[in-house]
Protein backbone atom coordinates (compact mmCIF):
# COMPACT_ATOMS: atom_id res chain seq x y z
CA UNK A 1 0.00 0.00 0.00
CA UNK A 2 2.70 2.18 0.76
CA UNK A 3 4.38 1.91 -2.80
CA UNK A 4 1.03 2.70 -4.29
CA UNK A 5 0.75 5.67 -1.75
CA UNK A 6 3.78 6.66 -3.20
CA UNK A 7 3.31 6.38 -6.55
CA UNK A 8 -0.16 8.32 -6.47
CA UNK A 9 1.71 11.40 -4.66
CA UNK A 10 4.20 11.10 -7.32
CA UNK A 11 1.61 11.01 -9.83
CA UNK A 12 -0.11 13.98 -8.47
CA UNK A 13 3.08 16.03 -8.45
CA UNK A 14 3.29 15.61 -11.95
CA UNK A 15 0.38 16.68 -13.11
CA UNK A 16 0.63 20.18 -10.38
CA UNK A 17 4.04 20.81 -12.41
CA UNK A 18 2.32 20.13 -15.86
CA UNK A 19 -0.55 22.52 -14.77
CA UNK A 20 1.52 24.93 -13.75
CA UNK A 21 3.76 24.96 -16.83
CA UNK A 22 0.96 25.49 -18.46
CA UNK A 23 -0.71 27.95 -16.89
CA UNK A 24 2.83 29.69 -17.06
CA UNK A 25 3.05 29.34 -20.88
CA UNK A 26 -0.19 30.45 -21.87
CA UNK A 27 -0.17 33.53 -20.08
CA UNK A 28 1.20 35.76 -23.54
CA UNK A 29 4.02 37.96 -22.95
CA UNK A 30 3.57 41.70 -22.68
CA UNK A 31 4.08 43.14 -26.18
CA UNK A 32 6.46 45.66 -26.84
CA UNK A 33 5.87 49.48 -27.55
CA UNK A 34 6.03 50.95 -30.27
CA UNK A 35 8.77 53.61 -30.16
CA UNK A 36 10.63 55.87 -32.55
CA UNK A 37 14.19 57.02 -32.32
CA UNK A 38 16.50 59.81 -34.38
CA UNK A 39 20.40 59.35 -34.60
CA UNK A 40 22.11 61.34 -36.39
CA UNK A 41 24.96 60.25 -38.93
CA UNK A 42 28.31 61.69 -39.56
CA UNK A 43 28.22 63.35 -36.26
CA UNK A 44 30.62 65.76 -35.44
CA UNK A 45 31.15 66.59 -38.93
CA UNK A 46 29.72 68.86 -41.75
CA UNK A 47 28.04 66.13 -43.05
CA UNK A 48 25.72 64.83 -40.22
CA UNK A 49 21.98 64.26 -41.00
CA UNK A 50 19.28 63.36 -39.17
CA UNK A 51 17.65 59.61 -39.51
CA UNK A 52 14.89 57.86 -37.78
CA UNK A 53 14.08 54.64 -36.85
CA UNK A 54 10.56 54.03 -36.19
CA UNK A 55 9.64 50.42 -34.61
CA UNK A 56 6.40 48.65 -34.22
CA UNK A 57 7.41 46.15 -31.75
CA UNK A 58 6.43 43.46 -33.68
CA UNK A 59 9.01 41.32 -35.80
CA UNK A 60 8.82 41.75 -39.41
CA UNK A 61 10.50 43.51 -42.36
CA UNK A 62 13.37 46.30 -42.02
CA UNK A 63 12.68 48.56 -45.33
CA UNK A 64 14.76 51.94 -45.60
CA UNK A 65 13.62 55.07 -47.53
CA UNK A 66 15.97 57.50 -48.35
CA UNK A 67 15.52 60.98 -50.03
CA UNK A 68 17.92 64.51 -50.95
CA UNK A 69 20.93 61.98 -52.40
CA UNK A 70 20.80 64.94 -54.88
CA UNK A 71 19.52 68.08 -52.99
CA UNK A 72 18.17 69.79 -56.41
CA UNK A 73 15.84 66.51 -55.79
CA UNK A 74 13.04 67.96 -53.45
CA UNK A 75 10.41 66.03 -54.50
CA UNK A 76 12.43 62.65 -52.62
CA UNK A 77 13.56 64.99 -49.73
CA UNK A 78 10.25 66.50 -48.54
CA UNK A 79 8.23 62.72 -49.55
CA UNK A 80 10.86 61.07 -47.59
CA UNK A 81 10.56 63.77 -44.77
CA UNK A 82 6.48 63.08 -44.56
CA UNK A 83 7.12 59.31 -44.04
CA UNK A 84 8.99 59.95 -40.71
CA UNK A 85 5.39 59.97 -38.74
CA UNK A 86 4.16 56.83 -40.63
CA UNK A 87 2.13 54.24 -38.01
CA UNK A 88 3.44 50.55 -38.75
CA UNK A 89 1.64 47.42 -38.03
CA UNK A 90 5.09 45.03 -37.67
CA UNK A 91 8.75 45.72 -38.48
CA UNK A 92 10.93 48.37 -38.60
CA UNK A 93 10.55 51.42 -41.25
CA UNK A 94 13.83 53.32 -40.98
CA UNK A 95 13.64 56.99 -42.87
CA UNK A 96 16.66 59.28 -44.00
CA UNK A 97 14.90 62.29 -45.50
CA UNK A 98 17.79 64.41 -46.08
CA UNK A 99 20.95 62.22 -46.80
CA UNK A 100 22.68 64.77 -48.75
CA UNK A 101 21.93 67.94 -45.95
CA UNK A 102 24.64 70.51 -47.29
CA UNK A 103 23.12 69.73 -50.99
CA UNK A 104 19.29 69.94 -49.60
CA UNK A 105 19.94 73.29 -48.07
CA UNK A 106 21.69 74.83 -51.26
CA UNK A 107 19.00 72.97 -53.99
CA UNK A 108 22.74 71.73 -55.65
CA UNK A 109 22.56 68.25 -56.93
CA UNK A 110 26.06 68.11 -54.78
CA UNK A 111 28.16 70.40 -52.72
CA UNK A 112 31.34 71.54 -53.70
CA UNK A 113 34.32 69.88 -52.55
CA UNK A 114 32.35 66.50 -52.63
CA UNK A 115 31.48 64.62 -56.12
CA UNK A 116 28.46 63.14 -56.64
CA UNK A 117 26.79 60.90 -53.06
CA UNK A 118 25.20 58.61 -55.88
CA UNK A 119 27.92 57.66 -56.96
CA UNK A 120 29.84 57.42 -53.86
CA UNK A 121 29.01 53.46 -52.59
CA UNK A 122 30.81 50.66 -53.02
CA UNK A 123 31.18 49.44 -56.75
CA UNK A 124 32.89 45.77 -55.63
CA UNK A 125 32.21 43.23 -53.73
CA UNK A 126 35.02 43.95 -50.98
CA UNK A 127 34.90 47.59 -52.10
CA UNK A 128 34.33 50.83 -49.41
CA UNK A 129 32.34 53.54 -49.36
CA UNK A 130 33.55 56.74 -50.60
CA UNK A 131 33.96 59.65 -48.24
CA UNK A 132 32.48 60.68 -45.25
CA UNK A 133 28.63 60.44 -45.90
CA UNK A 134 28.66 57.49 -47.93
CA UNK A 135 30.39 55.52 -45.85
CA UNK A 136 28.29 56.75 -42.38
CA UNK A 137 25.04 56.21 -44.35
CA UNK A 138 26.56 52.72 -45.75
CA UNK A 139 27.83 51.77 -42.53
CA UNK A 140 23.85 52.19 -41.56
CA UNK A 141 22.04 50.12 -43.83
CA UNK A 142 24.84 47.35 -42.73
CA UNK A 143 23.91 47.99 -39.17
CA UNK A 144 20.26 47.92 -38.90
CA UNK A 145 20.28 44.87 -41.36
CA UNK A 146 17.66 46.76 -44.28
CA UNK A 147 15.72 44.03 -46.35
CA UNK A 148 14.31 46.57 -48.36
CA UNK A 149 15.73 50.17 -49.35
CA UNK A 150 13.89 52.20 -51.64
CA UNK A 151 16.17 55.86 -52.56
CA UNK A 152 13.82 58.68 -53.35
CA UNK A 153 14.93 60.41 -56.84
CA UNK A 154 13.50 63.02 -59.77
CA UNK A 155 14.89 63.49 -63.00
CA UNK A 156 13.89 66.19 -65.82
CA UNK A 157 12.01 63.66 -68.15
CA UNK A 158 9.15 61.27 -68.68
CA UNK A 159 10.69 58.85 -70.87
CA UNK A 160 14.41 57.29 -70.65
CA UNK A 161 16.42 59.42 -73.22
CA UNK A 162 19.47 57.46 -75.09
CA UNK A 163 21.15 60.67 -75.50
CA UNK A 164 22.18 61.30 -71.69
CA UNK A 165 21.65 59.87 -68.70
CA UNK A 166 17.86 60.68 -67.78
CA UNK A 167 16.15 57.40 -66.97
CA UNK A 168 12.77 58.95 -67.00
CA UNK A 169 9.58 58.70 -64.50
CA UNK A 170 10.77 54.91 -63.90
CA UNK A 171 11.24 52.54 -60.78
CA UNK A 172 14.49 51.16 -61.44
CA UNK A 173 15.48 47.96 -58.95
CA UNK A 174 17.92 45.20 -58.21
CA UNK A 175 16.73 42.20 -58.79
CA UNK A 176 17.13 40.25 -56.00
CA UNK A 177 14.86 37.41 -55.52
CA UNK A 178 11.48 37.44 -56.25
CA UNK A 179 10.95 41.23 -56.23
CA UNK A 180 10.28 42.08 -60.09
CA UNK A 181 6.58 41.21 -58.45
CA UNK A 182 6.66 43.77 -55.68
CA UNK A 183 8.07 46.53 -58.05
CA UNK A 184 5.55 45.83 -60.68
CA UNK A 185 2.72 45.81 -58.48
CA UNK A 186 4.35 49.23 -57.83
CA UNK A 187 4.17 50.74 -61.55
CA UNK A 188 1.13 48.94 -61.69
CA UNK A 189 -0.98 51.01 -59.29
CA UNK A 190 0.84 54.45 -60.26
CA UNK A 191 0.25 54.28 -63.87
CA UNK A 192 -3.62 53.17 -63.04
CA UNK A 193 -3.68 57.07 -61.67
CA UNK A 194 -1.84 58.34 -65.16
CA UNK A 195 -4.20 58.63 -68.43
CA UNK A 196 -1.45 59.65 -70.56
CA UNK A 197 0.68 57.05 -71.65
CA UNK A 198 3.80 59.11 -72.07
CA UNK A 199 3.87 60.05 -68.19
CA UNK A 200 3.70 56.30 -66.75
CA UNK A 201 6.47 54.97 -65.07
CA UNK A 202 8.84 53.00 -66.48
CA UNK A 203 10.26 49.15 -64.87
CA UNK A 204 14.05 49.22 -65.35
CA UNK A 205 16.72 47.15 -63.81
CA UNK A 206 20.28 47.67 -62.47
CA UNK A 207 20.35 51.18 -61.08
CA UNK A 208 23.46 53.02 -61.47
CA UNK A 209 26.95 51.36 -60.35
CA UNK A 210 28.02 53.24 -57.27
CA UNK A 211 24.36 54.70 -56.67
CA UNK A 212 23.70 53.65 -53.14
CA UNK A 213 20.78 51.39 -54.27
CA UNK A 214 22.88 49.37 -56.39
CA UNK A 215 25.46 48.47 -53.51
CA UNK A 216 22.66 47.86 -51.63
CA UNK A 217 21.13 45.06 -54.01
CA UNK A 218 24.80 43.69 -55.51
CA UNK A 219 26.52 43.32 -52.44
CA UNK A 220 24.36 43.20 -49.26
CA UNK A 221 21.44 41.29 -51.13
CA UNK A 222 18.45 43.85 -50.20
CA UNK A 223 15.90 44.15 -52.23
CA UNK A 224 16.34 48.08 -53.50
CA UNK A 225 15.33 50.77 -56.20
CA UNK A 226 15.34 53.88 -57.32
CA UNK A 227 12.03 56.24 -57.62
CA UNK A 228 12.37 58.71 -60.15
CA UNK A 229 9.47 61.53 -60.68
CA UNK A 230 9.91 63.95 -63.46
CA UNK A 231 9.80 67.53 -62.63
CA UNK A 232 7.92 68.59 -65.47
CA UNK A 233 5.21 67.90 -63.20
CA UNK A 234 3.94 69.84 -59.77
CA UNK A 235 5.34 69.39 -56.85
CA UNK A 236 2.15 68.39 -55.04
CA UNK A 237 1.80 65.75 -58.09
CA UNK A 238 5.82 64.75 -57.56
CA UNK A 239 5.08 64.09 -53.81
CA UNK A 240 1.50 61.96 -54.11
CA UNK A 241 3.76 59.52 -56.40
CA UNK A 242 6.51 59.75 -53.98
CA UNK A 243 4.28 58.32 -51.18
CA UNK A 244 2.03 56.16 -52.96
CA UNK A 245 5.01 54.46 -54.06
CA UNK A 246 6.53 54.20 -50.44
CA UNK A 247 3.17 53.01 -48.95
CA UNK A 248 2.41 50.59 -51.79
CA UNK A 249 5.50 49.08 -50.77
CA UNK A 250 5.08 48.64 -47.36
CA UNK A 251 1.32 47.57 -47.95
CA UNK A 252 2.64 44.68 -49.86
CA UNK A 253 5.04 43.95 -46.81
CA UNK A 254 1.39 43.92 -44.91
CA UNK A 255 3.19 46.82 -42.50
CA UNK A 256 0.39 49.46 -42.85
Amino acid sequence: MKRVSTKIRCFMSLLLLAFILSTILAVPLPAQASSQEKVVLAKGTVYATNMYIIRSGKPGPVVMIVGGVHGNEPAGYIAAGRMINTEIKKGTLIVLPRANKRAVERSVRYYKGHGDLNRDFPTSKYGAADGTLARAIWAAVKKYDVDYLMDMHEGYNYAKLQSSSSVGQSLIYYPTGYFRSTVSSIVYKLNSYISTNYKEFSLLRYPTRGSLSRAAGQYLGIKSFIFETCTKQTLSTRLNYQQKAAKTLLSKLNML
